[in-house]
């Protein structure tokens, strides 16, 4: 009896084994696939902590380079480091008391131990190639590095104080009078939620479209009645909040004092630049200073926004920009704008109105014992794109603008209409984009064709 009992627990052992090795492994397996649920769980809230922190940068009642309340604030603090030598899309190394973070589409981050201290470096470049057909005077077609940038950002003692410097290379980055290739350098104060301070040579908070990085637009460049009205870059001081009287984003606005003469420029002549700017976002605040919906917003999302500027004494023709008068005489400007910006399931409205009046319609001068004649250039105009994303990758696009001249102006009667689509390899950090787009004056008949295709990377 014995030894049946024997023969009979050894065969239930035998019989049992790879039962009980299949068991072990199930739990294995469970265990594998329960630690790899828990990091795409970490990597998520990681990637939330990083665009919360993204959303406590300063910015205007509306990023540069990256998308909300106001157009003040063009550039975004950059990204937060993982916790530990690498995370979350990109590969970092700790040592001697400070971590490098890199990743594409966020630069290079290095941090100090204490935080105290955080230097990103993002860099991006736009080639292009444009075709343009004239009726009177034949075609043209050009390659070109339309933008070559640097960027460097960070946060200096406390995350309350960030700067951020811009240099940009191409020709058409620097002015053809001044190539120095400073774009914008400013220091951002933030601790208080209502009354954030930057100084230094950054984009006026006018006009959105202006103020949205030419690396986020959804078209190959900005509405032509944009790059005739707007208030360029300028060295100065301005306060501003995106979240006014704490209302959760709701309202925004942007006091400016500016030299008045634009980038990189000395006057030695009095007049100032002043701006002020109010935006609402009933809907909350969202990053209207991105073109395109690409997170297909499940909610709607409004941004309207007015802005008014005076420039007095200025001798430039666009008021901050542009060539300056042969005359040599100085005239005050008013400015004007008005603004919507709409995003909800992957369709994108985005429309301005744009006045620029100068006190004078002719500015007559003595340069070289000879009389000397300009004409000023007031004018008004608005612009109206719609785009909407067929996929998560592709979208179509289409935009209308008029621009009209007031009094004797030297500003042409000018109108656009066209639309593009375009490829988000990766959002707004590797796209592809092309265009096509009718200009005229006066006579459908005598308008000028352009087509144009840009490649953009932004490491």
């Amino acid at each position: 009896m014995r030894r049946f009992v024997l023969v009979a627990s050894l065969i239930g052992l035998i019989a049992g084994g790879p039962a009980a090795a299949r068991e072990d492994g199930d739990a294995l397996e469970a265990l594998e696939r329960r630690l790899e649920e828990q990091q795409r769980e970490l990597d998520l809230l990681r990637e939330e902590l990083r665009r919360a922190r993204q959303e406590q940068r300063p910015a205007p009642v509306a990023e540069p380079e990256r998308a909300t309340a106001t157009p003040a604030a063009t550039d975004p603090t950059p990204p937060a480091p993982a916790s530990g030598p690498s995370g979350g899309g990109g590969a970092g190394a700790g040592g001697g008391g400070a971590l490098v973070r890199a990743g594409f589409g966020e630069g290079v981050t290095f941090v100090s131990a204490d935080d105290r201290l955080r230097l990103n470096l993002r860099a991006r470049f736009q080639a292009r190639f444009t075709h343009l057909e004239r009726d009177e005077a034949g075609s043209a077609s050009t390659f070109e590095i339309r933008r070559a940038r640097l960027a460097l950002r960070g946060h200096a003692l406390t995350p309350d104080l960030s700067f951020y410097l811009q240099f940009g290379f191409s020709n058409q980055d620097t002015e053809p009078d001044l190539r120095l290739p400073l774009r914008d350098a400013y220091l951002t104060y933030s601790a208080l939620r209502d009354l954030n301070v930057r100084v230094g040579q950054q984009k006026v908070p006018f006009n959105p479209q202006r103020v949205t990085s030419s690396a986020n637009l959804q078209l190959v460049d900005r509405s032509i009645v944009q790059n005739e009205l707007n208030l360029d870059r300028d060295v100065g001081v301005q306060v501003f909040s995106q979240d006014l009287f704490g209302l959760g984003g709701v309202l925004g606005y942007a006091l400016g004092v500016f030299g008045g003469d634009g980038r990189n420029r000395l006057s030695d002549a009095g007049g100032l630049l002043f701006v002020a700017r109010v935006q609402l976002t009933p809907f909350g605040r969202f990053d209207d200073l991105v073109e395109a919906d690409l997170a297909r917003s499940p909610d709607p999302r409004l941004a309207i926004g007015a802005a008014v500027a005076h420039n007095s004494n200025t001798i430039r023709e666009r008021s901050t920009f542009g060539g300056t008068y042969a005359s040599r005489q100085r005239v005050d400007q008013l400015h004007l704008g008005t603004d919507l910006h709409f995003k909800w399931r992957g369709f994108s409205l985005r429309s301005e109105a744009l006045l620029r009046e100068a006190d004078d319609d002719v500015l007559v001068g003595t340069v070289g014992g000879a009389t000397v004649t300009d004409r000023t250039r007031s004018a008004w105009g608005y612009f109206a794109q719609a785009g909407y994303l067929v996929t998560d990758e592709v979208e179509v696009v289409a935009r209308w603008g008029e621009l009209r001249p007031l009094g004797r102006s030297a500003v042409q009667l000018q109108r656009e209409t066209g639309g593009g689509v375009n490829w988000y390899v990766h959002g707004h950090d590797l796209k592809l984009q092309a265009d096509y787009f009718y200009l005229w004056s006066a006579r459908l008949a005598d308008g000028d064709h352009q087509a144009r295709v840009q490649l953009q990377l932004f490491f």
